[in-house]
């Protein structure tokens, strides 16, 4: 079965489309973006007592359309792939008995429809992005072992909704664009935690600075 969130996001990109097609062509581009990705725990409360952090800064590309209805206002879509590697050591430290674990690239997909606000001067484009949608299942899996048992903590399987708010800007150079961008990113997944043969699952916020070098081109 379809979920509700992938059906918001159908509805959503066809609406977009509809509604580009009464654009001018030149107010239309598709801008391609790469860069970091950056997890400020503490504003999901998981940040680890040590400081060291349990999700590592990693990489992230992203592919965005923008077709502006009014000079200061325009509709998208951004698809995005990010991957983190997990700080085995910081995770193991976090118990309180001597535990070992093994974990694999942190993985995240999400693809959302966005708003924006414009402001542009000359040949810079100022913007402000609101964005709501989903990240979509992928999947890793951490193995837990210490002197109370073994167990694993695996990303779940379900569609998530997501948010996030962006600032960025856009220099033109005709029809091709280049600039930067920082967006804040927000879900609550749910995790599949398995120990001793009993599972249990638990939904957990959490979040990402995606900063990426963006250029793009109008048509």
């Amino acid at each position: 079965m379809i979920s509700r969130y992938l059906l918001l996001l159908l509805l959503l990109t066809v609406g977009f489309r509809v509604a580009a097609q009464n654009i001018s062509l030149s107010q239309q581009s598709v801008t391609f973006g790469a860069g970091i990705s950056m997890a400020p725990e503490e504003l999901a409360g998981i940040k680890s007592m040590d400081g060291k952090g349990y999700v590592e800064h990693g990489p992230v590309v992203m592919l965005s359309y923008l077709a502006m209805l009014h000079k200061y206002v325009g509709i998208g879509a951004t698809l995005a792939h990010s991957r983190n590697n997990l700080n085995a050591d910081a995770v193991a430290d976090s118990f309180i008995s001597a535990t070992t674990v093994q974990t694999e690239t942190y993985t995240l997909t999400y693809l959302m429809g966005d708003v924006y606000g414009t402001l542009p001067v000359n040949k810079w484009l100022f913007y402000a992005r609101g964005s709501l949608g989903s990240i979509l299942p992928d999947l890793w899996t951490m193995e837990i072992s210490n002197d109370v048992g073994k167990g694993t903590v695996q990303s779940g399987q379900k569609f998530v909704p997501a948010y996030a708010g962006a600032l960025g800007l856009n220099y033109k150079l005709g029809k091709v664009s280049i600039g930067l961008e920082s967006c804040l990113l927000a879900s609550r997944p749910e995790f599949d935690l398995e120990m001793n043969q009993v599972i249990t699952y638990r939904k957990q916020w959490l979040s990402a600075f995606n900063h990426t070098i963006r250029t793009g081109f109008s048509f």
